[in-house]
């Protein structure tokens, strides 16, 4: 199922809600599906992943299996950590605490380790390097702390992974789940940004006014209403608060943010922020294809595979799939 869901895209990136989601397991399923295809693949990570254990939880992982021919890009030091025969292609100046980032085309069958950057820019150069060695699709790791693989620029869709190591609450981890799939997927703004420059920018009837601090834009906003608040880099909770301060709007007014990475805020203000009148809207959307539930959690509070699938399937965005990593037709 998976694998139909990723055809049309040439990167995709793989992200866990936690440590334990199942998205190891996502990605090799991914990995076995495109060698059934003939497909030669790239990968890399935002970070580190493929090792035995976790290093921070101490918890069993699934290692990351490839086939010959399958090029990835991972940082000096973990080159030796992986059981495959090798060939290095090429060495980039993109530095991590593991050394710098080489790529290599793995020679045998085996295991590997991939560690790399973490800054979007240096991804997209990594992937572009990818499949200028022959990569026909590529497949960007990381978790949603790692923001990065997130953006629209770095991969053309997003596989998100949640599971039971989450929370012992599964109320909890849907609730959670569905609002990141919820920033990941919203709409895109019909409104013609492209040529704004300013971080804070109102518009209205055409007008468009910029301002350097957004205490600036809010002033403005006090007095009078517009129908679209520009926001450039990320919106936190202390900006949450500034936006709450305006109290209910007269109109409803769009909020427009880069894409759903730039979105950090907690659920509990993102809500407010829904209810004062702000409708969030993006200028990039990221294709969020599906999310994958893990019903087993590293630490012994398992959830009912039945039950978690059901809830989370409910709580999701239109046309965002829910697939159990477990069962077979999920990862085909």
């Amino acid at each position: 199922m998976l694998y139909e869901l990723i055809e049309p895209y040439a990167s995709v990136s793989t992200i866990g809600i936690c440590k334990n989601a199942g998205k190891t397991t996502v990605l090799n399923g991914l990995i076995g599906a495109c060698n059934k295809h003939g497909e030669t693949i790239g990968l890399t990570s935002i970070g580190r992943d493929g090792e035995r254990s976790d290093l921070v939880t101490n918890t069993k992982k699934p290692e990351i299996h490839v086939h010959c021919g399958t090029l990835f890009a991972t940082a000096e030091k973990a080159i030796p950590l992986g059981t495959v025969s090798r060939e290095i292609l090429d060495v980039t100046p993109y530095g991590t605490p593991m050394g710098d980032v080489a790529l290599i085309r793995a020679m045998s069958d085996g295991f590997i380790q991939i560690a790399g950057p973490s800054i979007s820019t240096q991804l997209a150069c990594i992937r572009d390097m990818l499949f200028s060695y022959g990569a026909k699709r590529v497949f960007l790791d990381g978790a949603l702390g790692r923001r990065s693989l997130a953006v629209p620029s770095v991969s053309e869709a997003l596989i998100l992974s949640s599971g039971a190591s989450y929370s012992p609450d599964m109320a909890k981890t849907v609730s959670d789940t569905a609002y990141c799939a919820r920033i990941m997927s919203l709409p895109r703004t019909e409104y013609d940004v492209n040529g704004i420059e300013k971080k804070f920018s109102l518009i209205e009837n055409g007008e468009i006014l910029g301002f350097s601090e957004l205490t600036e834009a809010l002033d403005e906003l006090r007095k009078k209403t517009y129908s679209a608040l520009v926001l450039r880099g990320g919106i936190t909770d202390s900006a949450a608060s500034q936006l709450l301060s305006l109290g209910k709007l007269k109109k409803e007014t769009e909020l427009i943010v880069e894409d759903g990475s730039k979105l950090l805020l907690c659920k509990s203000n993102f809500d407010k922020l829904g209810l004062a009148g702000f409708r969030f809207r993006v200028i990039k959307m990221t294709k969020l294809l599906a999310v994958t539930v893990n019903p087993f959690s590293a630490y012994g509070s398992h959830y009912d595979k039945n039950a978690f699938y059901d809830a989370v399937s409910e709580e999701l965005p239109e046309r965002v799939k829910a697939i159990n990593v477990f069962e077979e037709e999920g990862i085909c």
